[in-house]
């Protein structure tokens, strides 16, 4: 592990994200921990005003609820890996540290090293505090039905969720130059896929009308493709037993855990052997570019054309696959003009 971990490297890049750590444990608390406390002062309410005790899945439903929880999320890390390389960019002090006795590989593991950390100490603090919330409402709490695994389940998800998505954003700025378009280019190049998949289905509709079973085959497609959506649990409402002082009450659970969290943990080995391969080629004279790899300017520019193409055809189709097809090729050609006018300027003429 000493060969792996350098002390100078790491405490370099952990000093730059330190206050990164700290947002992100507010974030959580603020979401996770405050959302279990708002239901459980909702149930209080409800218990004054209706006189008994509603078994309720309260724990369950604050811990689980997401809202705009997800996308802050995400925003965090994606900041998280923008602080890790936009100093050495800017500044142009990669060519330094370059110089001095550090390995490629050692730079990159270093910077993912402390970002994943960053990461996990966020959200083993969280977890403690979820803990000792729960244990310190334990008796009034029916764990039948907020079992402890909740937690438990809530902290590998997350933690393999955004850990995957930090390492996605590593390889685009090992791959990009400009850490803020590196950035907004990864998040959205995670998403690509789902969005793929929604024209497509919309295509079949319009074709062919409404089918049931094919609707369901796109939705169970899009469940599996849409990495962003895996962490989201999914929300049931049921009967209660008769003497609960209430007749239905909503459960949030994961589905497919276990498959998620093997995908993850595969694709993020995946990634960040694709970020080591991609730092370790990059030209420091580059480091500025908009692409640093020439071979990557085409996909660049015919990914981001037809991407385009298919939101403009998506929003200006109306309903006839004709229009679709006329406004999709529009788009591409604009998109095509655009993304080389892109490389052009944001490369900065280096």
């Amino acid at each position: 592990m000493n060969k792996i971990i350098n002390k100078a490297l790491f405490y370099k890049e952990w000093i730059n994200v330190r206050w990164v750590t700290l947002l992100t444990i507010i974030v959580l608390l603020y979401f996770k921990v405050y959302g279990v406390i708002s239901l459980l002062n909702q149930n209080k309410i409800n218990i004054k005003q209706v006189g008994t005790i509603w078994t309720d899945r309260w724990f369950n439903n604050g811990l689980y609820y997401g809202g705009s929880y997800y996308f802050v999320m995400v925003c965090i890390v994606i900041i998280l890996a923008i602080i890790l390389f936009i100093g050495e960019k800017t500044s142009e002090t990669q060519g330094f540290i370059a110089s001095m006795p550090f390995t490629r590989k050692e730079i990159i593991l270093n910077k993912w090293i402390v970002g994943v950390i960053s990461l996990i100490i966020s959200f083993i603090v969280t977890y403690i505090v979820l803990s000792l919330f729960y244990l310190a409402n334990i008796n009034t709490l029916n764990t039948t039905l907020n079992p402890y695994s909740d937690i438990v389940k809530w902290f590998f998800m997350d933690i393999f969720q955004y850990v995957f998505i930090f390492t996605f954003m590593m390889m685009a700025q090992a791959v990009m130059g400009n850490s803020i378009v590196a950035a907004i280019v990864g998040g959205i190049i995670i998403y690509v896929p789902s969005f793929i998949l929604m024209v497509v289905q919309d295509l079949v509709v319009r074709h062919y009308g409404f089918v049931e079973h094919i609707y369901k085959t796109f939705d169970k497609i899009a469940g599996w493709i849409n990495i962003y959506s895996y962490n989201v649990t999914h929300q049931e409402w049921f009967n209660q037993e008769a003497n609960s002082g209430k007749d239905m009450y909503q459960t949030f659970y994961y589905t497919n855990y276990k498959s998620k969290l093997l995908i993850f943990f595969i694709l993020t080995c995946i990634f960040l052997y694709l970020a080591y391969l991609a730092y370790k080629k990059r030209n420091l004279e580059y480091n500025l570019r908009l692409i640093v790899f020439g071979n990557l300017r085409c996909v660049f520019i015919w990914g981001f054309a037809i991407c385009l193409g298919l939101l403009g055809g998506s929003i200006f189709g109306s309903e006839h696959l004709r229009v679709f097809g006329i406004c999709t090729v529009i788009f591409i050609i604009i998109g095509y003009f655009i993304s080389k006018l892109l490389l052009k300027v944001l490369s900065a003429g280096k």
